[in-house]
């Protein structure tokens, strides 16, 4: 199974983690790691290759992070200088769900650009999806 751990600012990792509780329920092999006000750099990072030794079961890691040029992302990839794994910016629910349904199934590498896919296409303008779905119903009117 391969591990999965969120490093961002404050506790969004761990409210990802609570909300995808509601969803899929209780996962394994799934941690959170966040940077708060005056924590040390190199604490974190400590803190951060730690964790991956914890959940690597040997199918790999896949870390993903809040957003790109942040401590939590400059960290992670100090940390995949030492060990490789693949990481993932700008972390979402749909990606989130992605790995933890697919991480039994596929290699580390190929979940990556799965969830890559899927929490891109998952960024919509609700307005733009409500005024399709009229189009649609209009159009299957006639």
């Amino acid at each position: 199974m391969i591990g999965i751990i969120l490093a961002t600012h404050a506790d969004l990792g761990q409210e990802l983690i609570q909300a995808i509780t509601l969803i899929l329920g209780k996962q394994s092999n799934l941690k959170a790691i966040g940077l708060k006000h005056g924590d040390s750099i190199e604490t974190f990072e400590q803190k951060l290759l730690g964790l991956f030794d914890e959940i690597d079961t040997g199918d790999g890691v896949l870390g993903f992070c809040d957003f790109l040029g942040g401590t939590p992302a400059n960290t992670l990839m100090r940390c995949m200088k030492k060990k490789y794994f693949p990481c993932i910016t700008g972390v979402n629910m749909p990606m989130l769900i992605e790995a933890l349904t697919n991480r039994e199934s596929i290699s580390v590498e190929e979940l990556k650009d799965r969830c890559i896919i899927i929490g891109t296409n998952s960024i919509l303008s609700l307005k733009n999806v409500i005024e399709e779905a009229a189009q649609q119903n209009t159009e299957e009117e006639f």
